[in-house]
């Protein structure tokens, strides 16, 4: 989920649990051209509008003081709204079990000797069980509609298997004062999902990008008897241009990136941990999308789309 700092970062001992429940919120209203907002370029000039709500539950095992598992189950709620066809705007709507995640994570150094500054590396897989066909209504020039599925946008899963890897490290500067950094990058060895885009772009097939995230910045214990921390960094999430690997620039994607200033704040009590984060969107990009037919002729198409202008992260975790 991203968003969530921790008051202790190696707070997992050996045969300990955490059960951590994470709560997303992203809105978008704004179409870029490039890095610039233009909702002229947006279908029929009006903008479109994203609500999306998304929730996992992550269930931690430390197998011992430096290597733990972490299985993640989210959900998906989003709806896009758009003028359509008809000319008439529609709200496309879909929900339901997202991608299922298993990551392993090992500290590089032993925690109880290097306490003041870690580094752990993970590696897991994504299953791809979250539906990329949930259909709704989509409108015709001539006001008939068709079920289609939904743009990859608001689909609960992407339709392909990931490698997850994953990177964090923390180092205490002064007294309850932690810079922190953290990133992690889905590779899609898939090209193409078994989904195509609408009419007239029946024939292109949606692409089964890469997906990274970072995040860096300074945590800082503001009071200690009560367990109040808060952190304030940067964070870029992004769709690359080129997939590591898996046939990169097959079929069509929206590849960017947007950077947030990263406000958050946490409240440990006992066993139990509270965060609040609402990152401010400072910029973002579109790049043109390489998009290639199933006659393997590159059809380049503009930098135009959505990104997120709002997001708002709510967690709640607790070990065992």
């Amino acid at each position: 989920m991203g968003g969530q700092g921790e008051s202790k970062l190696t707070d997992l001992g050996a045969h300990e649990w955490r059960v951590a429940v994470g709560y997303r919120y992203l809105h978008g209203n704004q179409f870029f051209l490039g890095d610039q907002v233009n909702n002229s370029f947006a279908p029929f000039g009006a903008p479109i509008i994203y609500h999306i709500h998304s929730a996992d539950v992550t269930v931690t095992y430390a197998a011992t003081d430096r290597f733990s598992l972490n299985l993640t189950v989210p959900v998906l709620d989003g709806t896009q709204s758009a003028v359509r066809a008809d000319t008439v705007r529609h709200d496309a709507h879909a929900v339901g079990l997202g991608d299922i995640s298993l990551v392993g994570s090992a500290w590089l150094l032993n925690p109880r000797t290097h306490a003041k500054g870690n580094v752990a590396l993970g590696l897991g897989v994504k299953a791809p069980t979250g539906s990329n066909r949930y259909a709704d209504s989509l409108f015709r020039a001539d006001g008939s509609w068709i079920q289609y599925p939904v743009d990859q946008s608001i689909q609960p899963g992407d339709g392909g298997w990931g490698v997850i890897l994953q990177m964090q490290a923390f180092r205490r500067l002064f007294a309850g004062a932690v810079a922190y950094l953290a990133g992690a990058y889905l590779v899609s060895p898939r090209a193409l999902s078994d989904v195509s885009r609408p009419a007239p772009n029946s024939s292109v097939y949606w692409s089964v990008p890469d997906v990274y995230s970072a995040r860096v910045g300074l945590m800082y214990l503001l009071l200690p008897t009560h367990g109040l921390s808060v952190s304030l960094g940067g964070r870029i999430d992004g769709i690359p241009y080129h997939d590591l690997v898996g046939g990169g620039d097959a079929g069509f994607r929206r590849p960017g990136h947007v950077v947030f200033l990263d406000p958050a704040v946490a409240l440990t009590r006992g066993r139990s941990t509270f965060t609040v984060s609402s990152p401010i969107r400072v910029s973002g990009s579109l790049a043109d999308s390489a998009m290639v037919r199933p006659n393997g002729v590159p059809s380049p198409t503009r930098s135009a789309g959505d990104l997120a202008r709002m997001l708002i992260f709510v967690g709640y975790s607790r070990r065992f």
